[in-house]
């Protein structure tokens, strides 16, 4: 679940939330959807939790995030690591004595 630090906020609107069938709904004003490119029909993600200032929900388009590691945007080693000054030298692990009956070659 998400915890909002230090959202950077770019519009507040007070709004308040309304009866629709066995729902509730609250309405979404014309200039957020347009900031956030969102519309009638939009796939959201809701989020719900609580930080410092209290019990929040968070409404994001779906596309908004990654939703696998094969949506991730690819990175090569060679970017990853761009500017890296620091040193490294492979090694084997110690994984302690053995234990039970594995067979370690």
């Amino acid at each position: 679940m998400a915890v909002l630090n230090k959202p950077r906020v770019a519009d507040e609107r007070r709004t308040s939330l309304k009866k629709w069938g066995t729902s509730q709904a609250v309405r979404v004003p014309k200039v957020v959807c347009d900031a956030t490119g969102i519309g009638t029909g939009s796939d959201l993600i809701m989020e719900s939790g609580t930080d410092e200032a209290g019990p929040f929900i968070l409404l994001r388009p779906a596309n908004a995030r990654h939703r696998s590691f094969a949506d991730a945007p690819y990175v090569s080693m060679e970017e990853l690591f761009e500017g890296y000054e620091g040193g490294y030298t492979p090694r084997e692990a110690d994984w302690g004595p053995d234990v039970g009956a594995e067979v370690v070659l």
